[in-house]
């Protein structure tokens, strides 16, 4: 099985916990980005642009991604909880990656260990495009239930 780590990160929490698992398993990975960064500003990014953009269901435009997700059987997609659900430019990628045939394992992390919000993301990331094959991978656990969730994909 080929893996791909997809991740989005403001904070960079979600980028450490990525960093150590490429350190594990060495797969290739890629940053979602917004084309224009979000506010350095916690309560400018999280109570203006990022509420916007959920509320609103705007999926802003995101760097560029030059990779080929084809080549992969299944996407590793991790991200933090904003407003409930995914960041949008989670859901830009989404859009993006249309043709993919392999399965997209969401995971997540909350400061608020509501069960409801993977719920949330699994059924919003559906709405976007459900050609896809989503899977609830894990949500705000342990760097070890990561490693161990991720290693039992082979």
């Amino acid at each position: 099985m080929k893996n791909l780590i997809v991740y989005f990160s403001w904070s960079n929490n979600t980028k450490k916990l990525v960093e150590q698992i490429h350190q594990k398993f060495n797969f290739d990975t890629v940053r979602i980005e917004r084309s224009i960064p979000y506010s350095r500003d916690y309560n400018e990014c999280a109570y203006v642009e990022a509420k916007e953009e959920v509320e609103k269901k705007i999926h802003p435009s995101i760097k560029e991604v030059n990779l080929d997700v084809n080549g992969y059987d299944n996407i590793l997609l991790f991200f933090p909880i904003w407003w409930y659900t995914f960041p949008m430019p989670v859901g830009t990628f989404l859009e993006q990656i249309n043709g993919f045939q392999g399965k997209v394992y969401l995971f997540a992390n909350s400061y608020t260990n509501d069960p409801q919000y993977m719920a949330n993301s699994l059924k919003d990331c559906k709405k976007i495009n459900a050609k896809i094959k989503f899977e609830a991978g894990l949500f705000n656990k342990s760097i070890e239930e990561h490693l161990k969730f991720i290693g039992g994909l082979k």
